[in-house]
């Protein structure tokens, strides 16, 4: 394994190009400082930095310590030129890191179990009322000996609902259509009407009777009468 080496590279500029490298890890992410990337032909590339360097040091500054967004702002602030030191070749330095409690076990009830939620709605399977009821509308088997299944015939009932069709209908109206007034074709639906009268109307009359308490004599009634006292008058 080759020994490690640790080198100074000095990057400088003269104007806002981009020294071209990018870093990784840090004390909140208990890594190493390392360089992850070197753009071909940038400023890094030329200076000799290359990619899993190591950061020690920027400008004299211990990176041990350090976040990530740390060691971004010594660069920043750095302006066009700073020292970066970098440990390269053999095994990378990596900070000691002390537990600050203890490790709960296996059976520590403060492990939760992983579970899974989900908020799919799943339509539950229907259960149905005991096994002998037909689900499909089918007749129950005969319960004689040869097994065989009888069909059910049903009676259709003798409904007039026929004549109240689409159909029947417009040819009702059809029979009864006439040129109307305006030489529109159509139904008169006045031709027929009874005109009212009231001296015939029985309603009318029960109510007068109700009204009056009297009731109109019926000229059947006493012709009955009469004949009746005909009757037993000629028999004595």
């Amino acid at each position: 394994m080759a020994q490690p080496q640790l080198l100074q590279i000095k990057l400088s500029r003269f104007d806002a190009q981009p020294w071209g490298f990018r870093l990784q890890g840090g004390v909140d992410f208990a890594q190493p400082l390392l360089v992850q990337k070197v753009n071909a032909g940038s400023l890094s590339e030329q200076a000799g930095l290359q990619p899993g360097d190591a950061v020690i040091k920027i400008n004299d500054v211990d990176v041990f310590n350090f976040r990530h967004k740390d060691a971004q702002d010594v660069v920043v602030r750095s302006g066009n030129n700073f020292v970066i030191t970098v440990q390269r070749g053999g095994s990378t330095w990596r900070p000691h890191v002390t537990p600050t409690g203890n490790v709960p076990q296996a059976n520590s009830p403060y492990l939760q179990t992983v579970t899974k939620t989900s908020l799919a709605h799943h339509q539950p399977e229907s259960q149905h009322i005991g096994c002998g009821y037909n689900n499909s509308a089918r007749p129950f088997a005969n319960g004689g000996g040869d097994g065989g299944v009888k069909s059910i015939v049903n009676k259709q009932y003798n409904t007039p609902v026929g004549i109240y069709s689409d159909e029947s209908i417009a040819e009702t109206l059809s029979a009864q259509a006439e040129v109307l007034a305006g030489g529109v074709l159509g139904v008169n639906f006045k031709k027929n009407e009874k005109e009212y009268q009231a001296d015939r109307s029985e309603v009318l009359k029960f109510l007068r009777e109700e009204e009056t308490g009297q009731s109109t004599p019926d000229k059947n009634k006493d012709k009955e009468m009469d004949f009746r006292f005909l009757y037993v008058k000629t028999k004595f």
